[in-house]
């Protein structure tokens, strides 16, 4: 029985030392890393849009994305408007330019590149704390809270979340090479850290910041001489003179918004910081759609109480670890805080993929992952979590499967957003809820663009013209869209306003030349009203723009 007990004693003591010796040599830790987020976001392979962005970026540009002349116009262009846009994402462009020739408009495909870009983006941060000597057990478990945390679901299973996941892939493609070459200098690895740099640049702004964090932390960190900087500077401002260049000539809008502007948007807004916070540690108020106003800000208290709790138990504010992890989670926000909202209103989850990051290098120098702790009470402490959080990811996914569902969760957790009412207005089919959605978005935001022409389409159907008239004309007066112009001429007809309905399908026609419907109804008016000439002016005019002319026009032209 002594014998028997002695050893028992032995297999429990050997035990933690087998599991961190099979995590600090094995690859079966990368194997399982990549099998559970597979498991956890498998069901995100059959989402449908969203109609959130992403069919603007799939359908509506299926015809940009079918010209492969167009990559070269990406760096050329703003993100959704070629000329009037503040948005310069040219590698978000080309991505979808490139995945059309498999993929078509189908979602699906989409959808899987989607998570291929995160299962990348798991690996890279797998070896980046691999290789800045972040224990294999430590770095395994640290990757899986990043791999299945529920505040980055959006990433993941809204397709357009991929531009933040690019920026990751990039920019630890970049840091692990520049780490490599600075452990064996060698022009090749230089030079692809910098490529990788660049289409960093050209993925989102945000990668200015990037040279900042890569030299602040093998200086504080890894206590790099200075001078071994030097060159690897020199490789990081040409790629920044690079982009800045070709981004120069781009054709785009030229409002310029003055650091003042930019400085007290980011006051109102250091409330984020913490809502993002709370998310991360305590991740019960997430939404598909986040409006500031509608997002708890206790949870973010709390969680600022746990992590500063963590910090002082731990004593890692001895650590420069701890604080280079702060410096990196408020460095990739500060874009959120300075942005005012009158360019972007909302402050979504998939824009934690990177600061996120900061976080769990803080963790790493903290209870449970510091210390002497057991290491097997330590894999079931974090697996523990790691088991909550694949279980609210999976269910989370399903948010994102269609318009209505999606729209619904963003009006039930954000019901101060107009725009998510208005949305979920537009593809809801009861024609008293679909008012009701967009009266209240009304009640919440008038100026909001297109509700005016909202409401007016379904006061239109209800036959109360005079109201829909007015709404109308509040649209087209800070809006001018074809749509409203195109109703407004429909209701000069019921008025019997023939003068007015020329004006209106004009109008129609200067926005959108290639309207059918507005193109053969003024051909008709003018023919009704005995003005051949007109009639035929515009039928040669549609022959022109490659129109088609149905029979009874053709007679007309003859």
């Amino acid at each position: 029985m002594k014998a028997s007990s002695k050893t028992n004693k032995k297999q429990i003591n050997k035990a933690p030392a087998g599991i961190v010796e099979f995590f600090e040599r094995s690859k079966i830790p990368l194997l399982l890393l990549i099998l559970i987020t597979t498991t956890v976001y498998f069901k995100s392979l059959f989402l449908d849009y969203t109609r959130l962005d992403d069919s603007i970026f799939i359908v509506e540009n299926a015809q940009y994305n079918a010209d492969l002349s167009n990559l070269g116009v990406s760096f050329q262009r703003g993100l959704f408007n070629p000329t009037r846009d503040a948005y310069y994402r040219p590698m978000f462009l080309v991505d979808f330019i490139i995945e059309s020739r498999l993929f078509g408009t189908k979602p699906a495909g989409y959808h899987f590149t989607n998570l291929l870009f995160h299962l990348l983006s798991v690996t890279l941060l797998y070896y980046f704390l691999r290789r800045i000597k972040i224990p294999g057990l430590d770095s395994f478990l640290l990757a899986m809270i990043f791999a299945v945390h529920p505040v980055l679901t959006q990433a993941v299973a809204w397709i357009p979340g991929r531009n933040d996941m690019l920026l990751m892939i990039f920019f630890f493609s970049s840091f692990i090479l520049f780490l490599r070459y600075l452990d064996n200098p060698n022009i090749p690895i230089l030079l692809l850290q910098a490529f990788f740099l660049l289409v960093a640049l050209f993925t989102k702004e945000t990668a200015v910041i990037i040279p900042v964090i890569m030299a602040g932390f093998v200086f504080f960190y890894k206590k790099t001489p200075w001078q071994k900087l030097v060159v690897p500077g020199i490789s990081w401002v040409l790629a920044i003179v690079i982009w800045y260049s070709v981004r120069s000539t781009a054709t785009l809008a030229k409002d310029w918004i003055s650091p003042v502007a930019m400085i007290n948007a980011g006051i109102e807004r250091l409330g984020v910081i913490l809502q993002y916070l709370g998310k991360i540690f305590l991740p019960f108020n997430l939404t598909v759609f986040p409006e500031y106003e509608d997002i708890a800000i206790i949870w973010g208290i709390l969680a600022f109480m746990i992590l500063a709790g963590l910090i002082f138990i731990s004593k890692s504010y001895k650590k420069p670890l701890t604080y280079l992890g702060l410096f990196w989670f408020l460095i990739f926000l500060l874009p959120v805080l300075i942005v005012p909202k009158s360019l972007n209103d909302q402050v979504f989850e998939h824009r934690l993929y990177l600061p996120i990051i900061g976080i769990l290098l803080m963790l790493s120098e903290v209870y449970p992952f510091s210390g002497n702790i057991d290491p097997g009470k330590k894999v079931i402490l974090i697996g523990a979590i790691v088991l909550v959080f694949s279980v609210q990811s999976i269910y989370r996914s399903d948010y994102f499967k269609d318009p209505i569902t999606f729209w619904t969760h963003a009006v039930d957790g954000s019901p101060h957003s107009a725009y998510a009412n208005a949305l979920l207005g537009t593809k809801v089919e009861d024609s008293v809820m679909r008012e009701q959605l967009f009266r209240r978005a009304y009640a919440l935001n008038p100026d909001l663009k297109n509700l005016n022409y909202y409401l007016g389409k379904v006061l239109f159907d209800k036959k109360e013209i005079d109201s829909a008239e007015n709404y109308l004309r509040k649209e087209i007066a800070h809006n001018p869209i074809p749509d409203a112009y195109f109703l407004l001429a429909q209701i000069a007809f019921t008025k019997n306003k023939e003068d007015s309905i020329a004006a209106y399908l004009s109008k129609v026609i200067e926005l959108d030349p290639l309207h059918p419907q507005a193109n053969n109804n003024l051909v008709v008016l003018y023919f009704s009203k005995g003005e051949i000439d007109k009639a035929r002016d515009v039928i040669r005019s549609m022959q022109a723009k490659g129109m088609y002319i149905s029979p009874e026009l053709e007679k007309i032209l003859r």
